[in-house]
């Protein structure tokens, strides 16, 4: 079982600069992925996207990579032509105005084509450096999202197992009422006729009470859905899914038990099983 929340962050030299990755990965119902990459790397744009593609199944993963502090300068040009007939030009506009101010050489250079700095060009060892590192992130993200996900698995563990408990009381609480119910009902005939009253009608009557009230039918299902949850648990690959839907089932026959049993006792069980049920459900929307 594997958790959708992850975090790793990697900063490492190369031969001509500094560079940190970045790798955060979020609940989402499906895998989406962000990247956002400097100017130099965009070429590589698509082969990283693939590769954090096949390396998370499920969850928004956002990767950041950015580069800083150069090793090396970029080479720099000046156009002397250029240079030359801004020159000129601007005496010619000067002696024209009759401006007798000089002017700085450093505006010339401000102009646009005077200037050419050459790109850098991303080496094979910082390129093969990168790579790594990206791939040492995602190692650790995903060793993140594991750890989560163990956790993850001995709550939902320990709320199926406060569940399970519920469920053996309330079967046995059911057992209680159904004879509560039926001394009680047989008390008030007697008390209204003031004379024994006919068993077998008697019976008739509590049968009908008792299959209006029976929940036999949803503590089994209850138990299926445990058992199938625990299968699921014990499985890999995308579980959350699953284990999200089987739990919604869960809720439905816990409500079905609640609006059947007309005992204090059984409505304070089925409120502690829902309220297990709603913490399985928000931990199963974490998990891949």
């Amino acid at each position: 079982m594997e958790s959708m929340t992850g975090y790793a962050f990697i900063e490492q030299s190369t031969d001509q600069f500094t560079f940190s990755i970045e790798v955060k990965t979020l609940n989402s119902k499906y895998l989406e992925v962000y990247t956002n990459i400097p100017k130099i790397l965009k070429y590589e744009d698509d082969t990283i996207n693939t590769i954090l593609k096949k390396s998370f199944e499920r969850g928004k993963v956002e990767f950041n990579i950015d580069i800083y502090d150069w090793v090396e300068s970029r080479p720099v040009h000046i156009n002397k032509q250029i240079l030359l007939k801004y020159y000129h030009e601007v005496q010619k506009a000067l002696s024209s105005l009759k401006i007798a101010a000089g002017f700085s050489v450093d505006a010339l250079l401000q102009l646009d084509g005077v200037v050419h700095k050459e790109r850098s060009i991303l080496s094979k060892k910082s390129k093969n450096d990168i790579y790594n590192a990206l791939q040492k992130s995602i190692n650790a993200a995903t060793k993140m999202r594991q750890k989560e996900g163990k956790s993850v698995k001995k709550d939902l563990e320990s709320s199926l197992k406060i569940i399970e408990h519920a469920c053996i009381d309330i079967r046995k609480q059911a057992h209680a009422v159904a004879e509560y119910q039926f001394s009680r009902l047989k008390k008030s005939i007697e008390s209204l006729l003031h004379s024994k009253i006919d068993e077998n009608r008697l019976y008739t009557e509590i049968a009908i009470l008792a299959d209006k009230q029976d929940i036999n039918e949803e503590l089994s299902r209850m138990n299926d859905h445990i058992v199938k949850f625990k299968e699921i648990m014990a499985g890999e690959g995308q579980l959350g899914r699953q284990l999200d839907f089987l739990a919604q089932e869960m809720f439905r026959e816990v409500n079905t038990i609640g609006s059947k049993s007309n005992n204090t006792v059984i409505a304070h069980k089925v409120v502690e099983v829902k309220n297990h049920i709603d913490k399985i459900r928000e931990q199963c929307r974490n998990i891949v």
